[in-house]
């Protein structure tokens, strides 16, 4: 009986160191970049105060495929290499006793793609670059920027930048991570000056009350914005002022203006009371001096007896001083005009070549 109970003390005993233990799981990595050698540490230990009894761990295995087989390793070192990203490892441990336990970890490997964009065009206006790299691994990527013109920064994803003079530079982006893995890319842009800006007119700048010019820019543009407010290539005008556009090609814009001046329409024809209809170049037709003022008009001109040289119901200033396709003889030759107004006016026209 003493026997049977001495049995069942020691049994109580070690059962209490038993439950004194315990197995502590843990390993290290360290994080490398993309085709690198990962290389893990077991760290599992069994933790106890008991000096009897004493567990101890009999298996080590490695699943670093992350495929829930533990069939990559028994070591406790251990090494794999893997591509960019994210990836599950696990540790499993077992005991003498029969304690098992298994912990994964993700582990990263360092990599990215850089790529990156820009508005750039204009030299009036800053550069905006635009960060489009794909990251693998650790996220807290240093990205530093050679804008190609001496200037350099460093820890800014999406910088701007405002260049001294047009041309072409090259930019290279650069993200690198805390254990390197530095990896570049560059691209040519090229800063330009405003587009040039001209003006097509439907007639002169000076016009006439109640008459309409019509501006037109030439040349393609991606955007127009008009001192009117207009936003169309063109614009209809019929009062004074100074009239601007600005005109925009991609980034950049170019302005120009004009001005514009409304005279009063005048109802009195000006005629001309002597033409040289001798092919000089100069003075060599009859003019109503202010025809677009005052037209329509019908004229008849008469030669001294009475006979009718030249007629027009709506005259264009185009009279050469000929009759029948034959030039008339130096002399004093009688008008009667009715315009507009419809009053008669009459007069005499002298020819002399």
């Amino acid at each position: 009986m003493k026997k049977i109970l001495l049995t069942i003390v020691i049994l109580m005993a070690l059962n209490l160191v038993s439950r004194g233990q315990e197995l502590i799981l843990d390993f290290t990595f360290d994080t490398v970049c993309s085709g690198g050698i990962t290389s893990f540490a077991s760290l599992a230990r069994i933790s106890d105060t008991a000096v009897i009894a004493r567990d101890s761990i009999i298996s080590i295995s490695w699943d670093l495929k992350g495929d829930g087989l533990f069939n990559d390793g028994v070591d406790s070192l251990n090494s794999y290499i893997y591509t960019h990203g994210l990836h599950n490892a696990g540790l499993k441990v077992i005991t003498f006793k029969g304690i098992a336990k298994a912990l994964y970890k993700l582990v990263p490997v360092d990599s990215l793609q850089p790529e990156f964009t820009s508005n750039a065009g204009c030299l009036q206006e800053p550069v905006a670059f635009s960060n489009h790299s794909v990251v693998y691994g650790d996220t807290s990527v240093i990205w530093s920027w050679d804008f190609g013109d001496g200037f350099t920064i460093e820890g800014v994803k999406n910088p701007t930048h405002s260049y001294p003079d047009t041309g072409v530079y090259t930019v290279m982006m650069t993200g690198s991570f805390r254990i390197g893995c530095a990896q570049s890319v560059s691209h040519d842009i090229s800063i330009g000056g405003p587009p040039q800006v001209n003006f097509t007119f439907s007639s002169d700048t000076i016009i006439r009350k109640g008459d309409t010019l019509i501006a037109g820019v030439v040349g393609n543009f991606d955007r127009y914005l008009w001192s009117t407010g207009d936003e169309t290539s063109s614009i209809e005008i019929t009062d004074a002022g100074y009239y601007s556009v600005q005109a925009y090609r991609g980034n950049c814009s170019g302005q120009k203006g004009f001005h514009v001046i409304v005279r009063e329409r005048s109802t009195i024809p000006k005629i001309s009371t002597l033409f040289t209809p001798n092919n000089d170049g100069f003075n060599d037709r009859w003019e109503i001096l202010n025809l677009t003022d005052v037209k329509p008009c019908k004229v008849n001109v008469f030669n001294r007896y009475g006979q009718q040289v030249f007629s027009s119901d709506e005259y264009q200033n185009n009279w050469d001083g000929s009759f029948n396709g034959n030039r008339l003889a130096n002399d004093t030759y009688y008008y009667f005009v009715r315009c507009l107004n419809q009053e008669l006016y009459k007069g005499n026209v002298n020819i002399l070549r």
